[in-house]
């Protein structure tokens, strides 16, 4: 098994990929849980009715929707995080397409 320096930059601890685990702690508490980001039972309600409504990738248009997108970003715009109209249903491919675009 290869190992490599933490991804936290400057760290020089050695680990089978990521980040250390005191780096993994540090990144989660500033980052807070899924409820405190949003994501509480109104949202999962919502999601849920989200993906019935729309079964397939608004990108790819093949595969089934397991994601959904915020157009507008949550941290930015919460008032729309229960909006359809700021909502995408995507596949977990297309999903990590556009957040790795910053999308």
């Amino acid at each position: 098994m290869a190992f490599r320096p933490c991804a936290q930059p400057g760290c020089p601890e050695l680990v089978e990929a990521g980040r250390c685990q005191a780096h993994q702690r540090t990144k989660e508490a500033r980052r807070g849980n899924s409820a405190e980001r949003g994501y509480d039972s109104d949202w999962k309600r919502f999601r849920e009715w989200f993906v019935r409504r729309h079964p397939l990738c608004a990108d790819c248009c093949i595969k089934k929707t397991t994601d959904v997108h915020h157009v507008k970003k949550l941290a930015e715009f919460p008032e729309l995080r229960l909006a359809e109209s700021n909502c995408m249903g995507l596949c977990h491919e297309c999903h990590a397409v556009r957040t790795q675009r910053g999308e």
